[in-house]
């Protein structure tokens, strides 16, 4: 049984680093499980335990839904949160670009259709997680730090490759292995 996902990874440039470094640091009193910038990703379809016998299928219709699939720009951009004000879950960085990542995602969906948990739902918001919120008190602070961001670039990233990644659960954070790269055109 293997722990699947697929992702773009992310390559944190200067100011994208900087900006998380400030983040985390305002944040430091609030109980926050940080993801490690080296495994900044977005997450196209999360597979989950998958069965050994599944994984070369896998392979072979994630090769085959992203056949003549160009590569691409976005931006990271923003900073935000998912859940509620008075409860925050995720943070995050926001991520800006002309639909053409909304295609992907519904195409590697369609083309992995039958693996994995189903989609709750076609729209796709694509963002970088930057912490899991266990507890949190300084809500102000939080809300400084989103209008401090509003519409800021951060980095421009190149979609060149898609990965399946292997997720291996540690005590000290997950750990990413690379299971196959495809190279977008």
């Amino acid at each position: 049984m293997k722990r699947l996902f697929v992702a773009i990874k992310i390559q944190p440039e200067d100011q994208l680093s900087s900006a998380y470094q400030k983040i985390k640091d305002d944040l430091h009193a609030d109980h926050i499980k940080w993801v490690n910038e080296n495994n900044l990703h977005i997450t196209l379809k999360f597979l989950g335990d998958t069965p050994d016998k599944d994984v070369f299928l896998i392979i072979q219709n994630l090769g085959k839904s992203l056949e003549g699939t160009k590569s691409f720009l976005f931006r990271i951009e923003g900073f935000g949160y998912f859940g509620n004000s008075r409860f925050p879950r995720v943070l995050w960085f926001g991520i800006e670009d002309d639909g053409q990542l909304q295609l992907l995602y519904s195409q590697i969906n369609n083309g992995l259709e039958g693996f994995g948990t189903p989609e709750k739902s076609d729209i796709f918001k694509p963002h970088l997680t930057l912490g899991r919120v266990k507890e949190f008190r300084n809500m102000n602070k939080l809300f400084e730090l989103e209008a401090e961001f509003a519409g800021k670039t951060f980095q421009t990233a190149t979609v060149g490759e898609i990965i399946l990644y292997e997720s291996f659960l540690k005590p000290t954070g997950p750990v990413y292995k690379f299971v196959e790269k495809f190279e977008l055109t």
